[in-house]
């Protein structure tokens, strides 16, 4: 037969005064909880936030910025362009940063650079890295230095990369002695859009995208064509005249591009257009 509970000790649905909620459900472990609350707010606190310091151009503004920018921060230095304006230094850089330049125009307003110096090194960008993202850039670096182990950039990044994915970039460099580069990184030229024009003329050597210095040991760097129109043009060195070239590293040209490079023959020990033996190019107009 089967056994019969009494009513008495059967479980029943525990019922709620008249007019008063059900209580919230509790974590089984309260202790537990709070300590997961509080390892939250914990890692809110620690995790650092992105920040930058931001210039912005215009032409009211370019008067405190007429000679040159100098930035020693350790944030990145975001360029706003709001106006066409122009920066006219005699030093040995137009634009020189101890942290990451990132320029951006929205509005597509021209910033112009030119640099006139002596020094053995001068530069129209200088940072560690340099990204170009909109707006249209116009830099000409001219030195009057008659050693022939100084160098003359455009653009340089020290220690990572020059990335240009819009906007339009020109460089004219023109020294009688030094190894004259229109963009270079110790790691990757990276091009992905926009206009780049790049022109050297004379010194010891012209080179017109160079990268890869970082480490000539391993392979580390190099040069990345991937979209936009690159026209380079390296003339009248006495040594060598070098349109796209890495040191350590090797160049990728491929996508929906067009290159031209123009290189004379006016360099003693080479003339080329870029390096053969580590420039793979895949579906684009050289």
């Amino acid at each position: 037969m089967p056994v019969q509970i009494p009513d008495t000790l059967a479980w029943k649905e525990p019922v709620n005064p008249v007019g008063l909620e059900k209580p919230a459900i509790r974590c089984p472990v309260p202790r537990l909880c709070s300590m997961l609350v509080i390892l939250s707010i914990c890692l809110l606190l620690v995790i650092p936030a992105a920040s930058a310091t931001e210039y912005t151009l215009n032409t009211t503004s370019i008067e405190q910025f007429r000679q040159g920018i100098s930035y020693t921060g350790s944030d990145e230095l975001v360029i706003g362009i709001e106006d066409d304006v122009t920066i006219e230094s005699n030093t040995d850089a137009g634009i020189e940063s101890a942290a990451p330049v990132t320029i951006r125009s929205p509005d597509g307003r021209t910033l112009s650079i030119q640099v006139t110096n002596e020094s053995e090194m001068i530069y129209g960008i200088r940072a560690p890295s340099v990204s170009i993202e909109s707006g249209h850039i116009n830099i000409v670096v001219k030195g009057k230095n008659q050693n022939g182990t100084s160098n003359a950039y455009g653009i340089c990044a020290e220690s990572d990369n020059v990335s240009i994915s819009g906007g339009s970039v020109f460089t004219t460099v023109e020294t009688p002695r030094h190894k004259n580069k229109g963009i270079y990184a110790s790691r990757f030229v990276l091009i992905a859009g926009g206009l780049v024009n790049v022109t050297q003329h004379g010194g010891s050597n012209t080179f017109g995208l160079d990268s890869g210095e970082l480490d000539a040991e391993k392979t580390y760097g190099g040069v990345r064509i991937s979209g936009g129109r690159v026209l380079v043009n390296s003339s009248g060195a006495l040594n060598r005249n070098i349109g796209i070239d890495s040191l350590s590293g090797t160049i990728e040209i491929s996508g929906n591009t067009v290159v031209v490079v123009r290189v004379d023959g006016s360099g003693a020990r080479q003339n080329y257009a870029y390096n053969p033996n580590i420039t793979s190019i895949y579906g684009m107009n050289l």
